[in-house]
């Protein structure tokens, strides 16, 4: 690996983990544009690289975020769980789409989720059903979610996980971040495990992009623990719709090459 792919790795690492503390979304949203784009990767080999280092990115803002307090952990562990069992399956079902599939995919899901909170800043109100076997439930499946959508993606699930915690949880939007981090630090390799199986990680961008990534994560999350909820939720919003005008002019004319063959099956 030459020098100057180590540093623009870092770079690239250093600005993911910086999103990703800021935002609570583990900096995949950020990465796989950059992986697909600067670094020439295929777009599978930029989903599967960046869930192999975002788990590092969730570790180290995730450090900041518990010390103030803004991590649900009981929420987080079971949401957790459930999505390791099914990220593999997302991530196989990313391996059978076309590379510009894959990114149309990608670009519709940040605008639908971006343009919904940027309508309306969901308001502080602790959900009166999550709790029992209701809250359990919801846990469960939203975990299954996240994990799929992880997978597919690569990009950690907190741009599902975030919304929900603050849409139908009511939780305050740093709450939902760290919360989400907790996630993203399971969730993460998870995803990146399968990916790996079929070839899709390159191995020799992983070093520099998590050192980076876990240099940026912390400053941007002590950061996030100044502003007010409004303004965090409004960021969000508007990073998710600029992404997902980004991936979709990337991803091409439709009709884009085949999908690799898979691996084992």
């Amino acid at each position: 690996m030459r020098t100057r792919e180590r540093v623009e790795g870092f770079f690239a690492g250093l600005v993911a983990g910086a999103a990703g503390g800021l935002l609570g979304v583990g900096g995949g949203i950020v990465l796989v544009p950059m992986l697909a784009g600067r670094f020439g990767l295929s777009q599978h080999q930029a989903h599967g690289t960046s869930l192999a280092v975002i788990g590092l990115t969730a570790l180290a803002g995730l450090a900041v975020y518990g010390a103030h307090a803004q991590v649900a952990w009981g929420t987080a562990a079971v949401v957790a769980l459930a999505s390791i069992a099914t990220a593999r399956y997302g991530a196989r079902r990313a391996n059978r789409l076309s590379s510009a599939g894959l990114g149309r995919a990608f670009a519709v899901f940040l605008m639908i989720v971006g343009t919904r909170l940027l309508i309306k800043t969901p308001e502080i109100t602790p959900s009166v059903f999550h709790h029992g076997w209701m809250g359990l439930s919801f846990d469960l499946l939203l975990g299954a979610a996240i994990g799929l959508l992880s997978g597919f993606m690569g990009v950690g699930g907190g741009i599902l996980a975030v919304p929900a915690f603050t849409l139908v949880l009511g939780m305050a939007q740093q709450a939902a971040q760290g919360t989400s981090l907790a996630v993203i630090l399971v969730t993460g390799p998870a995803g990146a495990l399968e990916h790996s199986r079929h070839g899709n990680v390159a191995w020799r961008l992983v070093p520099a992009l998590a050192t980076g990534a876990v240099a940026g994560a912390p400053l941007s999350s002590w950061l996030a623990q100044g502003l007010t909820h409004e303004v965090l939720v409004r960021a969000f919003a508007l990073f998710l719709l600029a992404n997902a005008v980004a991936a979709w002019i990337r991803a091409g004319p439709r009709g884009g090459s085949a999908a690799p063959p898979t691996a084992g099956g």
